[in-house]
């Protein structure tokens, strides 16, 4: 059987020396292999910001509503609760 098929209507996708197995290994070798040091560096960045939108919902939680402005007369107060309405 040939490692390669070769379609009369287009040029081939993989060409080159490799083969569809070399192919198959390149693309899954990011979910087979360890992270690297980037991954570590992109999850840490990823993991704070959560932790920092967590940290603002409890304190939004336990302070009231109140700390967004909503209770003093401003006006950007009326249009964020006027567009959430609607959404």
């Amino acid at each position: 059987m040939a490692s390669h098929y070769e379609a009369p209507i287009r040029k081939p996708l993989v060409t080159g020396e490799k083969s569809y197995h070399d192919v198959t290994v390149d693309i899954a070798a990011p979910v087979e292999n360890p992270p690297n040091k980037q991954w570590f560096i992109a999850f840490a960045i990823a993991l704070l910001a959560f932790l920092w939108g967590l940290g603002c919902i409890i304190y939004t939680v336990s302070t009231g509503i109140g700390v967004w402005g909503l209770n003093k007369t401003v006006g950007w107060a009326w249009d964020i609760t006027n567009f959430v309405w609607w959404v």
